[in-house]
């Protein structure tokens, strides 16, 4: 009976565990989803922010001690200009309003945005090793990567997708060798401190229900293991009971068929006999003519010994029967 209840139990923990993995898979596949199109939204937004900012030629702003004139854009004679008040007004163009952006977010602790190419014109917008990687992929003809990463601050989502060099860029990157259409670099995305999907909590219930179901499994079948063995034990008694009933049946049988002959042979005497009057020989029922002696053997548990009486003994043997008379 052990048997089927260690298979029930393997059975059971099969079950549990398959549902546990393909919940755990999903939980896992909707983080990812969740994390990408997050990213994906993010970047979206920068990528029509610096669109606008490229269709208009670039946007001014005023010159501040924080917000300096972009050191890339000297070949540029409308990149500083002055108002009539003499507001000095700066071009931000979408590169550097990207970076300005990222700027911003790095200090605090939310998104964190980073422009970067393989060919950048400025050295700090140079690729992540990460970045490196993907970028060349995206000249592989990928359009985007994403992938959580563990690092000292936690785990953290990171999105990047191209940038393509549309005919607003030509002004900036033409120098480079770029043409419409090309890859020009890319805009990474970082979700900081993804906080895990509740994984812990899953693999507790999921423990829970395992061992309650293994606990309750157990208890069920060691309550039918006994209940099964009480009724091995219970038929073995009604067969040994049973078989002695037939032994006692089959003595009685033997009983009954003794009495029966018994009876009969009982009744074979009971009768009226036929007897020879001279030599008193005895006729049975088949007609034959048998000795007494034989007769009433066969027809009963009697037997005989065979002796000589004194009337005979005078008559057959009077010699011997005269010696005995003289010694009396």
């Amino acid at each position: 009976m052990k048997k089927p209840i260690i298979l029930v139990i393997i059975l059971w923990t099969t079950v549990v565990s398959s549902t546990y993995f393909w919940i755990q898979l999903e939980k896992k596949q909707e983080r990812e989803t969740l994390a990408h199109d997050t990213a994906h939204a993010f970047f979206q937004q920068l990528v029509h922010t610096r669109l606008w900012n490229a269709n208009h030629g670039g946007v001014y702003v005023p010159v501040t001690d924080t917000l300096k004139p972009n050191p890339y854009l000297t070949d540029d004679p409308l990149r500083d200009l002055s108002t009539m008040q003499g507001l000095r007004l700066t071009k931000i163009n979408p590169a550097y309003m990207t970076r300005l952006i990222a700027e911003i977010a790095a200090v605090s602790d939310g998104v964190k945005f980073h422009i970067t190419s393989l060919n950048p014109i400025r050295p700090e917008n140079r690729a992540m090793e990460w970045e490196a990687e993907w970028l060349r992929s995206f000249e592989d003809g990928k359009l985007e990567q994403g992938a959580f990463f563990n690092t000292e601050k936690g785990h953290e989502f990171r999105y990047m997708a191209p940038l393509f060099v549309k005919d607003a860029c030509m002004k900036c990157h033409a120098k480079q060798g770029y043409k419409s259409g090309d890859v020009r670099g890319g805009i990474s995305v970082t979700l900081p401190y993804i906080a895990p999907s509740g994984l812990a909590n899953l693999s507790a219930s999921y423990s829970i229900v395992l061992l309650s179901g293994i606990l309750l499994i157990g208890l069920g079948g060691g309550i039918i293991d006994k209940k099964h063995t009480r009724l091995i034990q219970t038929n073995k008694k009604l067969n040994y009971e049973i078989e002695e009933r037939k032994k006692v049946e089959a003595e009685k049988s033997l009983i009954i068929e003794d009495l029966t002959l018994a009876v009969e042979k009982i009744k074979a005497l009971s009768g009226i006999v036929p007897i020879c009057m001279y030599c008193k020989q005895i006729r049975d029922d088949k007609g034959y003519w048998n000795q007494l002696e034989a007769f009433i053997s066969e027809h009963s548990k009697a037997e005989f010994s065979h002796s000589i009486c004194p009337s005979c003994m005078e008559i057959h043997y009077p010699d011997i029967a005269g010696e005995a008379q003289e010694k009396d």
